[in-house]
């Protein structure tokens, strides 16, 4: 039977993405070895996790009884049964978004879902980096999404969307890095360029300032 490291359940408005101000259920798994130097769910990368079976995992969305479920991290693309519990979840009716650092082949992710993947700029001194293989992977209703620390993330950050042509792949997001960059300082930046790619605002840190779990 499949076992997944399990962190956290739990329901919520979704801070990010495009489901950003949609009620979503979230399964938060545990462990991550990208190690961002501003991550902001650090807990879920040291704690090892309550061991959890696909079922308990069904059962769980199910009693929540919303529609759209977000598989989050850490890094959810350690779990080795993912695959199939996206699966699951489609099966049952269920959408999914599954937010990972793309550091990691989501190839065998179903098409289905819903890919969020972030790729680290140079202040996040990523212990990996993203596997550029995942960008053939993308259609159009998945995300690229580019945290930004300061002037230099987002020069590379441009650099990146301009090589990779990355707006004709799929949908690309920018946002500051909380506590280092000024939402309002990114958005002068992205006017003055005229950059095509979506300023994003965590909207879970604006309605629920300081609380760093289950939100």
């Amino acid at each position: 039977m499949s076992q997944f490291r399990v962190c956290e359940t739990f329901v919520s408005i979704a801070g990010e993405s495009g489901w950003q101000g949609l009620v979503s259920t979230f399964i938060r798994f545990s462990g991550c070895d990208v190690d961002c130097q501003w991550c902001d769910t650090a807990y879920a990368r040291a704690e090892e996790g309550t061991p959890v079976s696909l079922e308990e995992l069904m059962s769980i969305c199910r009693t929540y009884g919303v529609r759209r479920v977000v598989l989050t991290g850490g890094e959810p693309l350690l779990q080795e049964a993912l695959p199939d519990f996206c699966r699951a979840l489609l099966e049952e009716g269920f959408d999914v978004q599954v937010e990972t650092s793309g550091t990691r082949l989501a190839d065998k992710l179903d098409s289905r879902v819903m890919k969020v993947m972030d790729i680290k700029p140079p202040s996040a001194k990523a212990e990996k980096g993203f596997h550029w293989g995942n960008l053939d992977l993308l259609s159009k209703r998945d995300e690229i999404k580019f945290l930004v620390a300061d002037r230099n993330d987002y020069e590379w950050a441009q650099s990146i969307m301009r090589k990779c042509k990355l707006e004709s792949r799929c949908r690309v997001l920018f946002s500051a890095v909380n506590g280092s960059l000024e939402p309002s300082l990114l958005a002068d930046w992205m006017v003055k360029d005229g950059l095509t790619a979506r300023l994003q605002i965590q909207l879970h840190k604006v309605l629920w300032p300081g609380e760093t779990r289950g939100r």
